[in-house]
């Protein structure tokens, strides 16, 4: 059974800023996380179409390498001490877990002659999650969990940090999502998903002592930023997706109460609460990501990150240059900013700048502010049932938003009010469940989901 915190490690949301964290990580001997300065993590992948088949391995292992040497020759350029890339194994790396070795390890050898060259360069792999391929998955028993573990026994011994978006409960809160109903996706955040991050993560941080490398951290991309996607169709209201962002902050915290240590993963914006709760160092993502999508969370996401990410930007031409080179020199400006102001003194000033300038507009940016973020982290630990602190957690996050909606401080369209109301009602009939919880989702979601393969 994984630990659970019970406290938080920032109680100041002047503290919770960027590139400081209390439990700073020696990634690599010249590059630490959290140590007093924010460092750029660059993401890229293959360009838009591109076939990933035995027939084509060697391309794009190529085109891999490539993009690797362009960023690391933009990095000398432009004198960029230290840095981190991120390769995001598609699904066809994961399924055929020696292709992903191999784009691993090639990435490795681009990154050591660099580094002769003076740049130091840490690197993350983070394994795509295949077990959603087939519903409802077969998260402990399928062959697709054999390979998501094999891909990290194979990218562990050339890369530094280990990480994973892991989707357990997505086959119920993508449905939840689509009907609005927030018990079922914190059923699915905070009983199924939590669940299986137990699982899984429990698995990835033997791997990761096992080669002596660095447990990183997770995601709720699948859950946070689809409901996040699905607001700016308007298929569903923002502050639904705000309220999803503080749940699935409980669900991803257990990766560290297994023993990741971060840096977590950027892309479901929930790395502020767990700092907060954890005071491991952070990976985030906002306007440097329009690359991959839109938002809402622009600046606020820069708040507190300890590496500042792009989230993933295809191979192309550029008059700039290739995006590679041109996203990393676009996050190595913002890292300059925040580790100026943390040298002048002015990281505070700063801090509440970015989080003013999008939290008055938007729900979803409003849940990462300091202030909020310390709110939910702190309803989350008031708990050490999985699936009562993610309820806590969205309670804390529709407070968030009455308040600042009542006191002028957030606008919010007159539409999505009324949702407010029905998901404290819905969130009542969700506590009142008991251990009636399982059976209640299973009818409600039949088929959706295995109990068994969630330990249930």
């Amino acid at each position: 059974m994984a630990k659970r915190f019970t406290g938080l490690t920032i109680e100041n949301p002047d503290d919770l800023i960027f590139g400081s964290a209390p439990h700073p990580v020696q990634i690599t001997p010249e590059i630490v996380a959290g140590g007093g300065e924010t460092l750029p993590e660059l993401n890229y992948t293959l360009p838009h179409g591109s076939e990933v088949s035995e027939a084509t391995l060697d391309k794009v292992r190529n085109t891999y390498r490539q993009m690797a040497a362009s960023a690391l020759l933009r990095a000398i350029e432009l004198e960029i001490p230290r840095c981190v890339i991120e390769i995001e194994l598609v699904f066809e790396m994961t399924l055929n877990p020696e292709w992903g070795e191999a784009i691993i390890r090639d990435t490795r050898e681009i990154i050591e002659e660099y580094k002769e060259q003076g740049v130091h360069t840490a690197l993350r792999a983070t394994v795509a999650d295949i077990r959603d391929r087939t519903r409802p998955p077969r998260n402990r028993s399928g062959e697709e969990t054999a390979l998501v573990l094999e891909s990290f026994e194979r990218c562990a011994p050339h890369a530094d940090i280990l990480s994973i978006e892991s989707t357990g409960g997505k086959e119920v809160s993508d449905e939840a999502l689509l009907m609005c109903d927030i018990g079922g996706v914190t059923f699915a955040l905070g009983q199924l998903g939590s669940n299986d991050m137990e699982f899984l993560w429990s698995r990835i941080v033997a791997i990761a002592e096992k080669h002596r490398k660095v447990a990183g951290g997770d995601a709720a991309c699948g859950f946070a930023n689809t409901a996040m996607q699905l607001a700016r169709q308007r298929m569903v209201p923002k502050v639904l997706a705000a309220v999803v962002r503080a749940v699935g902050a409980a669900r991803s915290l257990v990766a560290v109460e297994c023993g990741a240590r971060g840096p977590d993963k950027d892309c479901a914006y929930e790395g502020p609460m767990i700092k907060a709760i954890a005071g491991i160092p952070i990976a985030m993502e906002g306007k440097s990501a329009a690359c991959a999508h839109s938002s809402h969370i622009g600046n606020v996401a820069m708040c507190c990150c300890d590496l500042w990410s792009n989230e993933s930007t295809p191979y192309t031409q550029l008059f700039g240059g290739f995006t590679p080179a041109v996203s990393l020199e676009e996050l190595w400006y913002d890292c300059k900013l925040m580790n100026e102001a943390l040298r002048a003194g002015h990281a505070q000033v700063l801090q509440r700048l970015l989080a003013g300038s999008d939290a008055r507009n938007s729900a979803e940016a409003l849940m990462l502010t300091p202030e909020s973020a310390i709110r939910i982290a702190r309803a989350i630990i008031s708990s050490t049932d999985y699936a009562e602190r993610a309820a806590n957690a969205a309670r804390e996050a529709i407070a968030i938003i009455e308040e600042a909606a009542q006191s002028g401080a957030l606008t919010i369209a007159a539409r999505e009010a009324p949702f407010l109301d029905r998901f404290k009602a819905d969130l009542e009939h969700f506590a009142a469940l008991g251990d009636d919880i399982t059976d209640h989702y299973a009818a409600m979601y039949p088929g959706k989901f295995i109990p068994k393969e969630y330990g249930l």
